[in-house]
């Protein structure tokens, strides 16, 4: 019989094999779509439900937003966080999106920049950005950053191709809603193929993965005065710009860990052939003491945050 599984709780308009994810995991695996709890061998489930409770097979957290594992409702898990359990797999957003990355490097640099007609872009829908909102301000104060989502739109309406839009600049705003060690999105990625100097702001630890030297990491300046400084100091000297813009996108020129895939179907496997009981079958007492620990985890990730 082949292996049976289930999807529940992602976003609306989910559509299993449509998504990289379960396209990724047909490489190398067969199995049927589970439509009910009791058809499942295991569940896939996101964050926007509760639907995997009704579920009493292994449970396999797949999420791209910024939240814990919550060890009481999962058994295995693929997030963006660096965590030391065998039983979680480091999967960030921005791997979903390395199609865009180019072979080589695309023409010269300084023709590109001769190209551009902008000095700075963003596509941002979402108000609530803090830090990206602050930044957005400091370079407003030097020269027009050309916004074309729904937020803070000056272009005569949201933009239909944010990559295209993007391109027309030589900075970028690419900042995450909100910040944690390892929560990296697809704005870095889009930011680069557009073939923009990214401004980034998000994962403290971005430059393990991304080479630090190609793009503006806002967790390394004090202010966003400090920033703005430096976002001047290349858009003063086509040079070091262009320089820039030359650099590959990983670090070291190599594609980080998080991007093996094969790594990645390795993990589900595992997943598929563990043995242990599932924290639905387990004790109470068991599931409440882990249920505690990822409260004080989630708070205290929120307070780290708020500092």
């Amino acid at each position: 019989m082949a292996l049976r599984l289930a999807f529940t709780d992602f976003w609306e308009g989910f559509v299993p094999e449509d998504e990289w994810f379960v396209q990724q995991l047909r490489r190398r695996l067969e199995f049927d779509i589970a439509q009910s709890p009791a058809e499942a061998d295991v569940v896939v489930s996101s964050v926007f439900g509760h639907d995997h409770e009704r579920f009493a097979c292994t449970r396999v957290l797949l999420s791209w937003e910024n939240r814990p594992w919550p060890r009481s409702r999962f058994d295995w898990a693929f997030t963006s966080d660096y965590h030391n359990s065998s039983r979680h797999h480091r999967l960030p957003l921005w791997v979903v999106h390395l199609d865009l990355h180019p072979e080589r490097i695309p023409g010269d640099p300084a023709s590109l920049l001769k190209s551009k007609s902008r000095f700075a872009a963003t596509v941002v829908s979402n108000p609530t950005g803090a830090v990206r909102n602050r930044l957005h301000d400091a370079l407003d104060s030097y020269r027009e950053v050309a916004s074309g989502g729904r937020f803070r739109n000056n272009v005569g309406g949201p933009v239909a191709d944010k990559l295209e839009f993007l391109r027309t600049a030589k900075f970028s705003l690419a900042c995450e809603n909100s910040s944690r060690p390892g929560y990296t999105t697809e704005k870095i990625i889009h930011a680069l193929a557009a073939d923009t100097i990214p401004i980034y702001w998000g994962d403290p630890l971005i430059a393990q993965e991304f080479n630090p030297e190609r793009f503006i990491n806002v967790h390394d300046f004090a202010s966003e005065k400090d920033v703005l400084a430096k976002v001047i100091e290349l858009d003063t000297d086509e040079d070091a710009a262009a320089s820039l813009l030359a650099q590959p996108w990983f670090r070291d020129g190599q594609l980080p860990a998080a991007a093996n895939v094969e790594t990645m179907i390795d993990h589900f496997v595992r997943a598929v052939a563990w043995t242990g009981t599932p924290v639905s079958r387990q004790a109470r007492p068991i599931v409440a003491i882990r249920a505690l620990t990822d409260r004080m985890e989630a708070r205290r990730r929120h307070r780290a945050r708020q500092a």
